[in-house]
């Protein structure tokens, strides 16, 4: 009997109510809420109220156009509060903005987004797989060194002076917190990345706004049961360009042809070279391939991520743990006691919870972290790496029998670099930090309708500490009068004496930052068409450095202001909006502490009025949009507080009298640097956009057309001549630079080509040129020579004109002395004013730079039943690398000729045997000296260093839906995935990416990688 009727209770029907809002807090009218049972359906007011008849147990399913399907199950809960999601690339599809969200549609800044499955690599740093996947965003990966392969980015290339402003990067907001590190987050954990760019969009950020914005969202808790994923790889990496260096008898060869043409006798005995062809004896006649010697072929990496999902309509909670793990390919020795071993491994957490304290009130708390533990040899690993360029493959062997290192006594004990990975003990560098922000949000509606209010307060602290247990082993050499005692042990002689015992050291630093934000918001419809929104936001951020190196390095870095916007839409036709900051630093002088930067946008979605109904079959979604205003850059005025005037007492003989030959300094007071009335540089920032889809959708293109120009840029006076007498030229607002260009994303959104296969693609490209209008710098004698009127980053110098191919063709030339002595094979220059002579006046730009003015990206991604394929190419061009430093021009090292090695490719070079007018290399010379006139800068040496490279490639098979549900688990992929597999670049060198004029820098590596992502 109780049973019965506990099963009639179970079935009688009860009122369920609710209200449906979309991601915008914004209550939906006209929705669609079916019982799936019953059958019974009705439509939400106006205000998005609903109330339907239900029985426990029963499913409910909430429908929208331009929204995903919400379904619940009616449980103990009977008065529902529904979110609904944007379906993708619907016009209700929320987007970021600066402070908040918008739908799509009526966004008139410009921004591009991405999706996080495409940065899902496995890389250390999130900011080395961005580049080409986001239209306005310029990358440059200047490492592979595990731990350290972060990638420069710039919003729209560079736009100021280097060393200026807040630097050439963009600011980063994650979270609503800013000033972060992207680099401090598993992309797993990351459910949105958005990216700036103009100034209707930036604006409301002030004078951090200037060099763009990135907007980052970690995941939040969703309602439903928990939804638990793994994920985890492995892989095998390898470099994806190792210089390639001569051996150790074409290393001789060409030494003595150096020599030899520079006048001087052989250093290499043809026994000598026979021997060491011949392999006699590694120890008197050693061929060591340097490369070889520091570099493992393969290392690995893995990476792992759990989180946990899930909550009820009244609190929500992600929670997630990942572990990154990756070993460099530096060899180490197995016969130390300590790890020498390069290798990084950082372990990150996640924690969003989501309260509603109450109908009105909602609570958010976010922590994320990291802990991470880097381990270097002694040595840093690129030091080492340079000083292969530095140790000829014929100098001595790795290791002497017997653990002892091998040294010369040349200008000082020359390093060994395979002792330095090896042998110089090490130091271990750990790293944790800390992110944490509370948010809470009040719907004022009861005050106001459309009226909140919304609080955030951050603290973040990261610390790093370094221990450094390092040694500088003592250094021997054979005795070649000797080599061997009767006993056959090997005779060496103490070059240099040092200590097997491993010494102490430690260093510490770190930052704390608060962070503070308030805000009233307004969202209401006015009338039927008419949409209106508005904010007004107060901030300030604090950082300290408590491990400064001095008082001023110490004081608090703090900056506060107040923004606002407001936008209009009519009809979802016609979008306008207004924004500003209002900006203050303890940096400036008062009355110069606070900038106000506004800026307006307009929006017109044409494909909404009624002329274009007769294509919209065809193209459904046409907008045309435009933004001008003004954006600030802080900057420190080349020091802090450049407003204060600085006198040095400590004397240092500042004052010289005496009559030329006999002078005497004497200690003084002198300025040491001069203050003056610095303020805020701006930027003004003008961007014409246009947004088009066509065929429903499937085919989606956003262009835009940007123009900037930022004047009062902190520059340093270099107009002012000596003959004033300062000790140091002032800072000013003196520079103004212009950057122009335009960004594209073309997208191919997923179409069924067949019952069984869908194709999507995607396409990025973003150019841009920077000028620099005034730098402050003296007016040059020629017009080739100016530094104005060309980009910043210019490179000048000589314009080569081939090799000079005989003496007769020297002497019908324009003179070179001041260069130095010219021989046959050494490089010609062009005379460009004229005067039959080349010196400093024929100077002029050479070359761009190695920042990339060009961009692009572009892939697709192709399914077939249960598997995928998707691959990604990204590439650049418009960057070129000047050819310099130990090394790369042989003999010609700044600690000796005898200090130099060696690329392969030196074979290439110009001789009377062989007078190739298009060697890599003019005629070989020996020394500084008589190098002189073909090492200056000049285009000989300008190498073009754009590239494509096959960035990712991705296969995976999904498994059937049910396989494992004995276990729970819901679904789950098995996936290879490739990254950096391949490149193609006119730059044959290195990898043209890498941060170094003479190959001396960590390599990028290539990934394979096998995975497993489950979800239960």
């Amino acid at each position: 009997m109780a049973l019965g009727i506990y099963a009639k209770a179970q079935e009688a029907s009860i009122q369920i109510t609710g209200t449906i809002k979309d991601e915008l807090n914004i209550t939906v009218p006209g929705v669609s809420v079916t019982n799936l049972r019953s059958k019974k359906a009705v439509v939400t007011s106006p205000s998005g109220k609903f109330a339907i008849e239900a029985s426990r147990g029963d499913t409910i399913v909430a429908r929208f156009v331009g929204y995903k399907d919400y379904v619940t199950v009616i449980k103990t809960i009977i008065d529902l509060n529904i979110t609904l999601q944007a379906a993708e690339n619907s016009l209700n599809e929320v987007a970021i903005v600066g402070y908040g969200q918008q739908k799509k549609i009526s966004v008139v800044g410009a921004q591009s987004t991405v999706k996080m499955e495409d940065l899902k690599l496995p890389v250390a740093n999130l900011s080395a797989s961005l580049a080409g996947r986001i239209s306005g965003l310029v990358g440059v990966q200047r490492s592979g060194l595990p731990g350290a392969d972060g990638a420069d980015l710039w919003i729209r290339g560079i736009s100021t002076f280097n060393g200026s402003g807040n630097n050439a990067g963009p600011l980063v907001v994650v979270d609503g917190v800013q000033g972060r590190d992207i680099n401090s987050f598993d992309p797993e954990d990351i459910s949105s990345f958005t990216i700036l760019k103009d100034a209707a969009a930036t604006a409301v950020y002030g004078v951090a706004g200037a060099n763009g914005v990135i907007v980052i969202q970690t995941k939040k808790g969703i309602p439903g049961k928990p939804n638990l994923m793994f994920n985890y790889n492995q892989g095998i990496t390898s470099f994806t360009k190792r210089p390639e260096l001569a051996d150790g008898v074409m290393y001789m060869l060409l030494r003595n042809e150096a020599r030899l043409a520079s006048g001087l006798d052989k250093d290499y005995t043809n026994n000598y070279i026979n021997s060491t062809i011949l392999g006699e004896d590694p120890n008197l006649y050693p061929n060591v391939n340097w490369m070889d010697a520091l570099f493992a072929n393969t290392a690995s990496n893995r990476r792992a991520n759990f989180s946990a999902r899930g909550g009820s309509e009244n609190a929500t909670y992600y929670i997630s743990g990942a572990y990154y793990d990756e070993e460099s390919l530096l060899r180490t020795d197995a016969l130390q006691s300590y790890d020498a071993s390069t290798k990084f491994k950082r372990y990150n957490f996640t924690s969003n919870v989501s309260m509603n304290w109450t109908t009105t009130t909602k609570f958010e708390l976010g922590i994320q972290g990291y802990i991470s533990n880097t381990n270097y040899p002694g040595v840093s690993p690129n030091d080492a790496f340079s000083n292969v360029m530095q140790t000829n493959p014929v100098l001595y062997p790795t290791m002497y029998p017997g653990n002892f290192v091998p040294s010369v006594n040349s200008q000082g004990a020359q390093p060994n670099p395979y002792a330095q990975v090896t042998q110089t003990g090490y130091q271990n560098i750990f790293g944790n930090q800390v992110m944490s922000n509370a948010r809470i949000n009040q719907d004022l509606k009861f005050f106001l309708p459309g009226l909140s209010a919304n609080v955030l307060y951050s603290f973040d602290v990261f610390n790093t500490n370094t221990i450094k247990r390092t040694r500088n082993r003592s250094g021997y050499l054979i005795n070649r009068g000797t080599p061997y005692n009767d006993d056959g042990t090997i005779n060496l002689n103490l070059i240099s004496e040092g200590s097997d015992n491993l010494n102490y050291d430690k260093s510490n630093d770190g930052n704390r930052q608060f962070y503070f934000e308030g805000s009233l918001n307004y969202d209401r419809d006015i009338s039927e068409k008419s949409h209106l929104t508005a904010l007004l936001l107060y901030n300030q951020r604090e950082q300290i450095y408590p491990f400064a190196d001095n008082l001023t390095n110490s004081l608090p870095y703090r900056n506060q202001g107040i923004a606002g916007r407001a936008t209009y839409s009519y009809a979802d036709k016609y979008f306008g909006e207004v924004n500003f900051g209002y900006n203050g630093s303890e940096n400036f002088a008062p009355g110069k502490k606070y900038g106000f930067f506004p800026s307006f946008g307009v929006g017109w979605v044409v494909s909404n009025e009624q002329f274009f109904e007769p294509v919209k079959d065809v193209i459904n979604f046409f907008k045309l949009r435009y933004s001008n205003g003004l954006v600030g850059d802080g900057g420190n005025a080349g020091r802090r507080f450049g407003y204060l005037t600085l006198v040095n007492t400590s004397g240092d003989n500042s004052y010289t009298f005496g009559n030329g030959s006999n002078n005497q300094g004497y200690d003084g007071t002198f300025i040491s640097s001069y203050g003056t009335d610095v303020q805020w540089a701006e930027s003004h920032k003008q961007d014409l956009g246009i947004e088009f889809q066509a065929f429903k959708s499937k085919l989606n293109l956003t262009v835009d057309l940007f123009n900037e120009k930022r004047s009062g840029v902190f520059l340093q006076r270099e107009s002012l001549p000596s003959i004033v007498g300062l000790s140091s030229n002032p800072y000013g607002n003196l520079g103004i630079i212009e950057n122009k260009g335009i960004d594209a994303t073309l997208e191919f959104n997923p179409t069924r080509l067949s019952d069984n296969i869908s194709l999507s693609m995607r396409g990025t490209f973003t150019y841009n040129r920077d000028k620099v209008l005034e730098n402050d710098q003296p007016t040059q004698p020629y017009a080739y020579m100016e530094r104005r009127g060309v980009n910043y980053l210019s490179r000048f110098g000589y314009i080569a004109d081939g090799l000079f191919a005989n003496q007769d063709e020297i002497n019908n030339s324009p003179s070179q002395a001041a260069l130095g002595s010219v021989r046959p094979g050494d490089i010609k220059y062009r005379d460009l004013n004229g005067d039959n002579k080349i010196d400093a006046n024929d100077v002029t730009r050479i070359g761009n730079g190695d920042v990339p003015t060009t961009t692009y990206g572009f892939g697709f991604n192709l399914t077939y039943k249960n598997f995928y394929i998707g691959a990604f190419f990204q590439g650049v061009s418009g960057a070129d690398r000047l050819l310099n430093g130990d090394g790369i021009i042989p003999f010609n090292n700044s600690t000796g000729a005898e200090r130099s090695n060696l690329f392969a490719i030196a074979e290439d070079r110009w001789t009377v045997d062989n007078p190739n007018p298009d060697a890599f290399y003019p005629r070989l010379a020996y020394g500084n000296t008589a190098n002189k006139n073909n090492s200056v800068a000049s285009t000989f040496w300008v190498k073009d260093i754009s590239f494509i490279r096959l960035k990712t490639v991705d296969l995976g098979y999904n498994l059937p839906k049910g396989t494992l549900k004995s276990i729970g688990m819901k679904n789950a992929r098995i996936y290879l995935q490739g990254v950096n597999l391949w490149y193609w670049s006119p730059f044959k060198l290195w990898d043209p990416e890498l941060n170094t004029s003479n190959g001396t820098a960590y390599p990028n590596i290539r990934t394979a990688t096998i995975g497993l992502q489950a979800n239960f």
